[in-house]
């Protein structure tokens, strides 16, 4: 308080000094950037990829948050919060849920959108990353949230978006991103044209447009990996660091559940895990640790050829063809070669595999909103909660927008 006057007084006597001498108050500040002073040429890139961080920066709450929610890991927390999402029971008044999982894939899509306004007409990279920020955003969102929007410029507000409208919107904007990085050079454009091809894909399944998905699927190649990397910087881990690591080393609330901790001790190198030795945050759940993701260095594989696969067999693939992919990868895991006639038996078999392949990847959610509980592991709507006492499973299939969204935009109804 002592400095705050000392400063306000020598403030005082500067102004008794200079008066009303024109242009005093006239501040150029550096670090900030207006939108009129914006040069898409100079400027854009960093604003794109300033965008494209904030997509990777929210991939790691997006995964553990979707993990509690389709059980590929289990509440280890006390906050009751979080636990909400372990339930399928969320209020749209959850602050976790506002804080943790919506805003930052909101202000992934948001400034995305805002540097592809900026962008749009000056091909390159710039453009390229901008479109598959906010596209890559949009598709998250729309298989997470019931309901959705994006902000196209700083000072206005989203319309409110249905999961159909998110999904066409990142269609558009993957097209873009595809077609741009395409054009180009490099390791980074190569990787960005790949990953947009298979959010394409994966956009379409989720639309329910089988035919646009295995096309799009079947032109990545099965070798391709495209992956968002991270740094362990200990005074940046927050914005720069492997988030799936945070919850287990930090906050110590990931834990692995017994369906996965099974796969894993019964040969499948997929799932990877360890027992800690002791209790998770909670002092309740003893406190298995995913072993996947061992650092806040590690990288995060976001789309690949194998993704492809499994879309383009779901969404035009052949009994014959699904037992195909199927097999193959049951082989990786050690397991015996499965057969049957069965269509719905098959396609549950399908997505036990691509559950143990793509373990706290971000993939399970968007198969639990087309497939229910075809995905495995998957607890009951009204079973019993995994903690006595805190209640039964709810039967919520998607987040709510958070209730200070609704009342803060006028876009929302």
């Amino acid at each position: 308080m002592r400095q705050r006057i000392h400063r306000a007084v020598a403030l005082a006597a500067v102004i008794a000094t200079v008066g009303c001498t024109d242009g005093f108050f006239e501040v150029s500040d550096p670090d900030i950037l207006e939108a009129n002073n914006i040069d898409p040429e100079k400027d854009g890139l960093t604003l794109a990829r300033s965008a494209f961080q904030n997509l990777v920066d929210s991939y790691g709450d997006h995964i553990v948050y979707s993990a509690w929610w389709v059980h590929e890991g289990r509440v280890g927390d006390t906050f009751p919060t979080r636990n909400e999402f372990g339930r399928r029971f969320l209020d749209d008044t959850n602050g976790t849920l506002r804080d943790e999982v919506w805003a930052p894939v909101a202000r992934a899509a948001s400034t995305g959108a805002q540097a592809f306004a900026i962008l749009e007409g000056t091909p390159g990279i710039g453009l390229a990353i901008a479109a598959f920020t906010e596209g890559y955003s949009l598709l998250l969102m729309a298989e997470s949230f019931c309901e959705g929007t994006v902000a196209e410029s700083a000072g206005e507000p989203g319309p409110q978006l249905t999961t159909a409208q998110m999904l066409d919107l990142a269609v558009e904007r993957l097209k873009t991103a595809q077609s741009e990085a395409a054009k180009l050079t490099g390791a980074e454009a190569t990787g960005l044209a790949g990953a947009a091809q298979v959010g394409l894909a994966r956009a379409h399944l989720q639309a329910g447009r089988k035919a646009e998905a295995t096309a799009a699927a079947k032109l990545v190649a099965a070798s391709f990996v495209y992956e968002f990397k991270y740094v362990d910087d200990a005074a940046n881990r927050g914005r720069v660091g492997n988030n799936v690591w945070n919850y287990t080393t930090s906050r110590q609330s990931l834990v692995v559940p017994p369906e996965y901790r099974a796969i894993a001790d019964a040969g499948d190198p997929r799932i990877k895990y360890d027992d800690s030795g002791r209790l998770a945050q909670d002092s309740e759940l003893r406190f298995y640790r995913q072993q996947k993701f061992p650092g806040y260095g590690t990288p995060i594989r976001l789309a690949s050829g194998l993704e492809a696969r499994y879309i383009a067999a779901e969404a035009g693939g052949s009994i014959a063809e699904q037992l195909t992919l199927i097999n193959e990868r049951r082989a990786v895991g050690n397991q015996a070669p499965f057969d049957s006639n069965d269509a719905a038996a098959v396609l549950a078999e399908l997505m036990e595999q691509k559950a143990r392949d793509f373990w706290l990847e971000g993939k399970k959610m968007g198969d639990y909103r087309r497939n229910g509980h075809a995905v495995p592991y998957v607890i009951a709507d009204g079973a019993e909660y995994y903690k006595p006492g805190v209640g039964s499973m709810g039967d919520q299939k998607c987040y709510p927008v958070p209730d200070a969204e609704r009342r803060n935009n006028p876009n929302f109804g």
